[in-house]
């Protein structure tokens, strides 16, 4: 059953289901690398305009040579000597979740949600980019640093 509260577009159509990264310790890079376990893999009854990519150990999303190039991306950049991959670009955080699944045609999409109590924004609204590297800086925001890295 629908949430009454949540707003339409935070419960994506997804038959093939929506995974949850949250932040939990590690490199600051762990839960972008973790989509890789959260993509299905590829059904061959089913033709779709991009099969599963690969996700490299740093978050990169990087798709076939032979396909389209894909869209963009919330929080990912596009490398500009290769249009297939796709690079996290999110400031580190250990508010933030990800939402993540494969869409009808076989595309990634992921939007990301903020559990940080010091922001306004509810946990199962939609972050921008630009939101979470507000939230950031915010002077009441201090997410614990990861442990054993230098990252903010």
């Amino acid at each position: 059953m629908p949430c009454d509260d949540c707003p339409e577009h935070a419960a994506p159509d997804n038959p093939q289901g929506t995974a949850l990264i949250v932040y939990a310790g590690g490199p600051p890079h762990t839960s972008f690398a973790a989509v890789a376990l959260t993509l299905s893999d590829d059904d061959p009854a089913v033709v779709t305009k991009w099969s599963k990519p690969k996700v490299h150990p740093k978050g990169e999303i990087e798709y076939q040579q032979n396909e389209a190039e894909p869209p963009e991306i919330e929080g990912y950049q596009r490398d500009a000597s290769n249009p297939r991959l796709l690079r996290p670009v999110w400031p580190h955080c250990n508010w933030r979740c990800l939402h993540v699944w494969r869409a009808d045609d076989g595309q990634v999409r992921l939007t990301a949600g903020c559990l940080t109590p010091a922001s306004n924004i509810k946990p199962y609204v939609i972050l921008s980019l630009a939101q979470c590297q507000e939230c950031l800086n915010l002077p009441t925001q201090s997410p614990p640093k990861p442990e054993g890295t230098d990252h903010p």
